[in-house]
């Protein structure tokens, strides 16, 4: 099986849509080897910053100011219940609270940049 997580051709496919679908696809960690690929190779056509830093890896202690260990019952009960109306949506969750909604990945996670929330959300697509 060849190379999966390389970028495929040129003209067809970029890093940053092979990147989100590989963490929509929950490889994570085939995101981040093609991500240092694109950013070894010096790959400046596309902005990739959004993801390294949502790929970067934390190290050292967590935040102090974020809740990390916390029930998610609220987060799935509203996906339950909602689902049908964010159909092919990012949304971002902290208990029954919708914090941000989105096609585009990205788009949520600048939302939340701009309107930090205390508690770690969830992030959850909704197909």
């Amino acid at each position: 099986m060849g190379q999966p997580l390389r970028k495929a051709e040129p003209e067809t496919q970029s890093y940053s849509d092979r990147i989100r679908e590989l963490v929509e696809s929950d490889m994570v960690g085939g995101a981040r080897l093609l991500l240092a690929e694109a950013l070894e190779k010096g790959d400046h056509d596309e902005d990739l910053s959004g993801w390294e830093s949502v790929l970067t890896e934390t190290k050292g202690r967590p935040n102090p100011d974020v809740e990390c260990d916390f029930d998610r019952t609220p987060e799935f009960r509203w996906i339950t219940e909602h689902s049908e109306a964010y159909r092919g949506q990012w949304v971002a969750l902290v208990g029954s609270e919708l914090l941000a909604h989105s096609a585009s990945l990205q788009d949520v996670f600048s939302s939340l940049e701009r309107n930090k929330p205390k508690r770690r959300p969830m992030l959850h697509y909704i197909d």
